[in-house]
């Protein structure tokens, strides 16, 4: 009996996945519970489980292809295994039987018209002086010939072997390149003197990442939101280049949320579920990946436990080991451009959360513009009038932020 395994849906919100790596490969014993595959959805890599003990009977998606949630990606055969042994040894004495002498068949080949082709075929090796019947009789063209064959023989003919790998990196006619160079073979310097000269668009492909990125984008930019436009005052926030200004939002923003229940909300149809301790996403840039962990709980931990759990988080996001934990569970979400000197900008709410905090540059005399945007469907004006003021209150709150600055040195 087969059993169908499934692109499993890690979260509410993932749609895809895409195969990382095959941990197993067809014919190998799995027992349930066993770790399959790795997968990568949502920004972050998950383990995948067997539910059955069975054989890997048949590998349906191959590494590195992203297919739908609750697509099948394997088929597991179900039932005992049981060891087979192998026969004991034949004794040499022994005679081997003689084969059955088997009939011969005789297979009658249908021929097709010599130098058949479809249309576009046809008007392409007119084009370009080909032969088709000669170059199927040479067996350099298949029969019958479709433009595509045309057009592969005539990238191999025209283009280097590097010009060739180059050449998928750009937008370009095949007829207007053959144009410009009829009878030379085209190498990766001409290539790109034409692409030059074109001013041809070059190809960027979308990471797994960025297209999470997207899709979870486009999601929440339609949700009801607004922001609110305030300049703080930090000058009374001792950060520098072991503490940043970072470390000291995170620790200050967890604290003010638990005075702020709606802060630690999210929405669903009919109800809201409300988190125990703060939790508080990051923005944060890895290359050309944006990312957003999550620090659990703030509210209890310390600057310096909270730095240690960043540092963690972005060496885990360089060498792509983020979990779905890591990813999962955050409300409010900060995000420093002001370390680059931007002095003010909006941020979008990330998926699921119900704010996110946009730190601009802090001037000489620790004036700090800092937008905040909020789901309006949560948080209503009046909740997130009175989360600001409580956050402007907060840092200048010299008691506070002493007692915060003892526990960078515990």
């Amino acid at each position: 009996m087969d059993y169908e395994i499934s692109m499993p849906q890690f979260s509410d919100t993932m749609e895809r996945g895409k195969i990382v790596r095959w941990l197993k490969k067809e014919g190998d014993m799995v027992e349930k519970g066993e770790v399959i595959a790795e997968i990568e959805a949502e920004k972050a890599v998950m383990e995948l489980q067997s539910f059955k003990r069975g054989v890997l009977k048949r590998i349906l998606v191959k590494e590195g292809e992203e297919v739908p949630v609750g697509k099948p990606i394997a088929l597991l055969e179900l039932g005992e295994v049981r060891e087979v042994k192998p026969p004991p040894p034949k004794p040499k004495e022994e005679l081997k039987p003689q084969p059955l002498p088997k009939p011969e068949v005789k297979v009658e080949r249908v021929g097709l018209p010599p130098g058949f082709a479809s249309p576009y075929a046809r008007i392409l090796a007119k084009d370009y002086g080909l032969n088709l019947e000669e170059l199927q009789r040479e067996e350099r063209l298949p029969s019958p010939t479709h433009a595509r064959d045309v057009e592969e023989l005539l990238l191999e003919r025209q283009f280097t072997p590097k010009a060739l790998e180059l050449l998928k990196e750009y937008e370009i006619d095949l007829r207007e390149i053959l144009e410009e160079f009829p009878s030379q073979k085209v190498d990766e310097d001409m290539l790109l003197a034409f692409v030059e000269k074109r001013g041809i668009p070059k190809r960027l492909p979308i990471s797994q990442v960025q297209k999470t990125l997207i899709a979870n984008l486009s999601k929440s930019f339609p949700l009801p939101h607004y922001h609110i436009y305030e300049v703080f005052d930090l000058s009374l926030v001792p950060w520098d280049k072991d503490f940043t200004l970072t470390h000291w939002l995170i620790k200050v923003v967890g604290d003010a949320m638990q005075h702020f229940e709606r802060l630690r909300a999210v929405y669903r149809e009919d109800h809201y579920l409300v988190f125990p301790d703060s939790n508080v996403g990051i923005a944060m840039a890895v290359g050309e990946e944006l990312y957003n962990p999550v620090i659990k709980g703030v509210n209890k931990k310390s600057l310096k436990e909270i730095r240690e759990e960043v540092r963690s988080l972005r060496k885990k996001a360089e060498e792509g080991r983020l979990s779905l934990d890591d990813m999962q569970g955050g409300t409010l979400t900060i995000s420093n451009l002001g370390m680059f000197g931007i002095r003010s900008f909006d941020a979008i709410l990330p998926y699921g959360h119900v704010c996110i905090i946009a730190v601009g540059m802090q001037e000489e005399d620790g004036k700090t513009h800092i937008t905040f945007t909020f789901d309006h469907r949560v948080v209503n004006g009046l909740h997130g009038a009175l989360f600001v003021k409580h956050l402007k209150e907060k840092v200048l709150d010299r008691e506070y932020i002493k007692f915060l600055k003892r526990s960078t040195h515990v």
